[in-house]
């Protein structure tokens, strides 16, 4: 049975996140949604929907960013992850290393920080382990107002 539920977005690595919002903007109608900061791990990002999918811009806030890295290591801008959407990370992972997957990195958000109106928690598969590509694993669970 499939734990993926559908592939939630394509992330893509950039130097200037202003420039190559106002290519896929002039160039596809790109709709974005307002930037978001990730500040534990150096990244500011704006996702944006190209007709019914979803994409994001990355920018490296700090050298030591995995953006950064990506940019340097990469030579330039280019797609830097694909994020496939479970309903429970848990479950996900244990039925990716059922079928022999690894995970390369778990990140867990301090209590309290949501992106997008969500609380996301993430794992990540190494791209050495799914041919070039670096697999975002995400659980997004709508943010709840306290009662």
């Amino acid at each position: 049975m499939p734990f993926v539920k559908r592939v939630e977005r394509v992330a893509l690595a950039v130097e200037n996140l202003e420039q190559a919002r106002e290519y896929f903007q002039r160039c596809f109608d790109a709709r974005f949604l307002p930037i978001e900061y990730i500040e534990d791990m150096g990244i500011k990002y704006q996702p944006f929907e190209i007709g019914e999918s979803k994409m994001e811009l990355l920018e490296a806030t700090r050298p030591d960013s995995p953006v950064a890295r990506f940019l340097k290591s990469n030579g330039g801008p280019g797609v830097h992850h694909i994020t496939y959407e479970v309903d429970d990370l848990d479950a996900a992972i244990q039925e990716l290393e059922a079928r022999g997957g690894r995970i390369t990195y778990r990140h867990t958000y301090k209590p309290g920080v949501s992106f997008e109106g969500y609380v996301w928690r993430e794992a990540f598969v190494h791209p050495k382990d799914a041919f070039g590509v670096l697999i975002h694993l995400a659980e997004k669970k709508p943010v709840t107002s306290p009662e």
